[in-house]
């Protein structure tokens, strides 16, 4: 996953780029010093909070929209696939025929 960050507005805000399509932006608030993210894509309601979180940097706000981008839009990567669903199944005493039509 490629992100970049692309400063626009004096620096004011930044567009969040992930493999070179713009997913938001994120912008600083100038009385408190705190960044906040602004999704271009709808998600999950039950994740609406991260809206009204406020983070420390660009860099952080950057990665929080990245990351709910990711948990949206992208499957997981590192995950190995689990088949749990299954039985296993007693063959004893199963005769198969070799000479089946």
């Amino acid at each position: 996953m490629n992100i970049k960050f692309k400063e626009v507005e004096d620096g004011f805000k930044n567009e969040i780029y992930v493999n070179d399509r713009l997913i938001g932006y994120v912008e600083v608030n100038i009385w408190n010093q705190k960044w906040k993210i602004y999704p271009y894509f709808s998600f999950n309601p039950m994740e609406q909070g991260i809206l009204y979180v406020e983070y420390s940097s660009f860099y952080k706000a950057g990665k929080a929209l990245t990351k709910l981008y990711s948990n949206t839009f992208m499957p997981p990567e590192d995950e190995e696939y689990e088949d749990n669903d299954t039985q296993p199944i007693n063959m004893r005493g199963v005769i198969f025929n070799k000479y089946s039509p």
